[in-house]
């Protein structure tokens, strides 16, 4: 109550004060009212860009933007604004033509490919989108010159520390894979240790190993992203051996032409002739040049050997992670998960991709027995531990129906199916390795053991073919064993003469021309093979060259078989000569209107058949 009455004191003192009122002043007027006053401001009128007079000629939008003012709306800081202008670029990449927008490809790669590491989903998959559609229609020769712009971002993108942005450059990677595969094979050193660090982290700094890393941040398993991961390093290598054969090919066509020029130019100065000499130039130096500009740019020996030295142990680790741990009862196969089939099919694309580029390197380079039996003595051993000690693999089918399982569907025939192809690959992988095995040195035995085994399944699946899918992959094995593994097979007393007996079987039980065609080269590349003699001595030659001559008989025939039977007549002609004979007449006169497929020269081809019987009239024709 004190402090109450002392407030109420105080509050009564104060109104008692005298307020003191100012005076009022008395309003002048402003001087100068005549006077105009200047200072006021102005602003500019500004017409909207879709307003403003464009060129006839000029590259617009919808919205009537030219590519200029697109490019600069990419920077801007909203993201709608973002989209709305990748949209608009869109719509004209898709009615104008390459060639009008060549003039502005550097401009358009750089500004839409710096979209790839946008903070925003939509954004960077509307500049994936429009990247597809700049790079579809050109050339890679002309994306030869920007491919450091594409490279440089695709780097960006895959080390970044979003993941979310380093899940989407592999969307990033799939588009220059699928638009320019040549262009990345050049600059696969600077792609390549990319992925390492997105599925592997260094042991430690001492020791440059590698373990394998979680991603506890990402929305999908660890498996799912390895498998995403691997998928793309297969595909990378796939291009650099496609890439290697192409400039292979490209060697041999620029050797043809040099030869075909020097068969055309002087091959004598007529010293004392009054005609002029023929002048040839010749650029001797081209092979040369070309071989060097490709080591600059294609990934070195150095670079592929550290690489593989560190992919191989990582590989090996993301199998033991899927691989089951025992052999389910009653099953001729090891039953592995559907995700682990799609994981197997992209390790031996990447271990085939592997002794393919080591198959194709150049012997005057690098020492390639050297990095052959490098390659072997460092993980053949953990190849066959890893991945054929439970060979073969049987995949699980997924039901159509979860929710309505049944007993019946639990039984071996429905719930399985063979992954035939992955296992020819994996057979071929472990024929490569013991064709790499000393002629005076026998196999191990668990090396043996295994060889009985990819033979058994080999000849299995033959017996059963008749899938023309599995055709590539047969055949690349059966030549990487008949053709490379076969004398040292020999050597360990595995014969291989069951398996060319089912191979000559094969191709004339099967009704597809193209299984036919494929198993009958193979065959007869074998017989045009000198170093194979125990293959010679197999009786089956004999009766496969003596039905030859009824493919001549055939509606039509594959221009690589009449060259073939051609070669194979003039060195085993004592087996085919009497069959020739039977059917001279026969033969010559479907000649003439038999149909030769894949014949460059049509006239050529059908002389070769008429050719075949020389020895009966000592007649050449031409």
């Amino acid at each position: 109550m004190a402090k109450n009455h002392r407030r109420l004191k105080r509050l009564k003192s104060e109104r008692a004060k005298v307020k003191l009122k100012a005076k009022k002043s008395i309003n002048q007027l402003p001087k100068g009212l005549n006077v105009t006053d200047t200072s006021f401001k102005i602003k500019k009128i500004l017409i909207r860009e879709q307003l403003q007079h464009r060129d006839e000629t000029e590259i617009l939008s919808t919205r009537k933007l030219n590519i200029k003012d697109l490019l600069t709306r990419l920077r801007h800081h909203n993201s709608t604004v973002r989209e709305e202008t990748l949209r608009q670029l869109k719509d004209i990449l898709l009615r104008y033509p390459p060639k009008v927008l060549h003039s502005q490809l550097s401009v358009l790669l750089r500004g839409i490919a710096a979209l790839s590491i946008d903070k925003e989903k939509d954004v960077r998959r509307d500049s994936l989108h429009a990247l597809k559609l700049i790079l579809g229609p050109i050339s890679s020769e002309l994306l030869t010159p920007y491919r450091e712009i594409l490279i440089s971002y695709l780097s960006c993108a895959m080390t970044h520390i979003d993941m979310r942005i380093k899940e989407d450059s592999l969307l990033f990677l799939d588009i220059l894979l699928e638009n320019c595969g040549s262009v990345l094979a050049k600059d696969s050193y600077k792609i390549l240790p990319n992925f390492l660090s997105m599925i592997c982290a260094l042991h430690n700094e001492i020791k440059p190993g590698r373990q394998l890393i979680t991603t506890l941040n990402s929305k999908s398993t660890n498996i799912k992203w390895r498998i995403k991961v691997l998928k793309r390093i297969a595909n990378v290598f796939t291009s650099i051996v496609s890439y290697k054969k192409l400039y292979a090919s490209m060697r041999l066509s620029a050797l043809s032409t040099m030869s075909n020029e020097l068969k055309r130019c002087t091959k004598y100065i007529p010293i004392y002739s009054g005609s002029p000499t023929r002048i040839f130039k010749i650029d001797l130096d081209i092979d040369l040049n070309s071989k060097k500009s490709y080591a600059e740019e294609t990934l070195s020996i150095e670079e592929f050997v550290k690489y593989v030295d560190l992919l191989m142990p990582l590989i090996f680790d993301i199998w033991l992670e899927v691989y089951p741990d025992e052999r389910i009862e009653n099953y001729t196969e090891t039953v592995i998960s559907s995700e682990a089939s799609i994981l197997l099919i992209s390790i031996v694309e990447i271990l085939e991709s592997i002794i393919e580029y080591i198959d194709m390197l150049d012997h005057d380079d690098y020492d390639v027995q050297h990095i052959k039996y490098w390659f072997k003595d460092t993980f053949h051993n953990a190849y066959m531990k890893n991945f054929l000690s439970r060979f073969p693999y049987g995949k699980m089918k997924q039901l159509i129906n979860e929710s309505r399982k049944r007993q019946e569907d639990f039984s071996q025939v429905t719930f399985t199916e063979e992954c035939l192809e992955p296992n020819l690959a994996l057979s071929r992988i472990h024929i490569w390795f013991t064709s790499l095995n000393n002629h005076n040195k026998q196999l191990p035995k668990l090396t043996k053991d295994y060889c009985i085994s990819i033979l058994n399944y080999l000849n299995d699946a033959i017996e059963n073919l008749c899938d023309s899918s599995v055709l590539p992959q047969l055949t690349k094995l059966l030549r990487t064993l008949f053709l490379k593994a076969s004398s040292i097979w020999y050597a360990n007393s595995i014969n291989l003469s069951h398996t060319l007996q089912l191979i000559a079987g094969a191709s004339s039980r099967l009704s597809k021309k193209e299984l036919q065609s494929q198993l009958f080269l193979i065959i007869g590349d074998i017989m045009l093979e000198c170093n194979l003699n125990e293959l010679h001595r197999e009786e089956i030659f004999k009766s496969f060259v003596t039905i030859l001559p009824n493919l001549l008989l055939r509606s039509s025939i594959d221009d690589v078989m009449i060259r073939l039977i051609g070669q194979i007549a003039l060195r085993f002609k004592e087996w085919i000569r009497e069959e020739l004979v039977t059917k001279h007449e026969a033969i010559i006169e479907n000649a003439k209107k038999i149909d030769i497929v894949g014949s460059r020269n049509d006239k050529e081809s059908r002389l070769i058949i008429y050719n075949l019987f020389y020895f009966m009239d000592s007649q050449v024709y031409y």
